[in-house]
């Protein structure tokens, strides 16, 4: 606090995904499955689709309330699929290789508590009519500053016990 005023940081979870994608270079959506899988025919190259949250949770406070989605990030690219299995083996490492960019990003960006230890993803093989290999994370993001619902930062008992001194 240090005397300067806390400069919130507004934004939807969403906005904050997207501005975070924007900084890997590579295609971003932000769908339901069935949208996403409509859309991912007109898309060329690796894509992070940020999946429309079912649900979630919001945790409020004095000052603030912070939004807290069930999120699902896909990470995918198209294939041709072979028997063998060796493409889409190399495009599932590529896309975990691109995860981590993300994470890594997500963590310097200061919108969200670090990601750290260890982050399950699925692989996703066959899940779209395109033929589409990757991964999906369901990372926990919690943001560190939610939306500001009061204009001061301090109680009115503190502003009333400044008056009096």
């Amino acid at each position: 606090m240090n005397g300067e005023p806390m400069t919130p940081r507004y934004g939807t979870v969403e906005k904050k995904i997207h501005k975070i994608v924007d900084t890997l270079g590579v295609n971003y959506m932000f769908k339901n499955w069935a949208q996403a899988n409509n859309d991912i025919d007109h898309v060329d190259g690796p894509t992070v689709i940020y999946i429309l949250p079912p649900s979630g949770e919001l945790d409020f406070h004095f000052t603030s309330v912070k939004d807290y989605p069930q999120s699902q990030i896909a990470f995918v690219a198209s294939t041709e699929f072979d028997f063998e299995g060796e493409e889409n083996d190399n495009i599932i490492e590529q896309m975990k290789r691109l995860c981590i960019r993300f994470v890594v990003e997500l963590n310097k960006s200061g919108l969200f508590e670090p990601i750290e230890g260890r982050l399950r993803y699925r692989v996703l093989y066959d899940h779209f009519d395109q033929n589409v290999t990757g991964i999906v994370i369901t990372p926990p993001l919690i943001e560190e500053e939610g939306v500001i619902v009061c204009d001061e930062e301090y109680r009115t008992d503190d502003n009333i016990q400044k008056d009096e001194e």
